[in-house]
């Protein structure tokens, strides 16, 4: 329908004729649950393993807003309203990334704005989990996990997202 109608259904409705659709600029974002409704739907929560060494294993934190490459503009608004993350552009994709992995970004930006604004989705249960797997990190920030730590990272992450089974907190 974006595009215009298919031929077998041109002939039925010849008397359609496409609307444009206006451009619509705001120069910033102004409500903090136009944001929250936005994640909602288009955000994601990650936990990133990483393999240091052959036996070493670290996980990185990411917050992930995916769109069309065409609202490349909305991406930078948001890393201007939440004052932090940036913008990347896959080469093979026609998509824009709002991402943010810096625990300092975590810590003081994205856990603040998802703990008083609160999802409504079944995403809240991954932001949940994402905060669980923060504080653990946290814990061990100058030590390095244990093996207990990354069983626990791993059965958190491995119930996230699409593998998320219940949706009740």
């Amino acid at each position: 329908m974006n595009k215009k109608l298919i031929n077998k259904l041109n002939k039925y409705f010849s008397d359609i004729v496409p609307l444009k659709i206006p451009f619509v600029y705001n120069d910033e974002i102004k409500d903090p649950y136009w944001l929250l409704g936005f994640v909602d739907a288009e955000g994601c929560f990650y936990i990133k393993p990483i393999k240091i060494k052959s036996n070493i294993v670290n996980f990185s934190l990411v917050f992930i807003i995916s769109q069309h490459s065409r609202d490349l503009l909305l991406m930078n608004k948001i890393i201007k309203y939440l004052q932090c993350g940036l913008v990347e552009l896959p080469s093979l994709r026609k998509e824009v990334r709002f991402v943010v992995y810096k625990y300092s970004d975590h810590l003081d930006k994205i856990i603040p704005f998802f703990s008083k604004y609160k999802l409504l989705s079944c995403k809240r249960l991954d932001f949940n989990d994402f905060y669980k797997v923060f504080n653990i990190i946290k814990e061990k920030k100058r030590n390095k996990l244990n093996e207990e730590d990354i069983l626990k990272i791993q059965f958190i992450k491995l119930n996230m997202n699409k593998n998320r089974k219940t949706y009740t907190e």
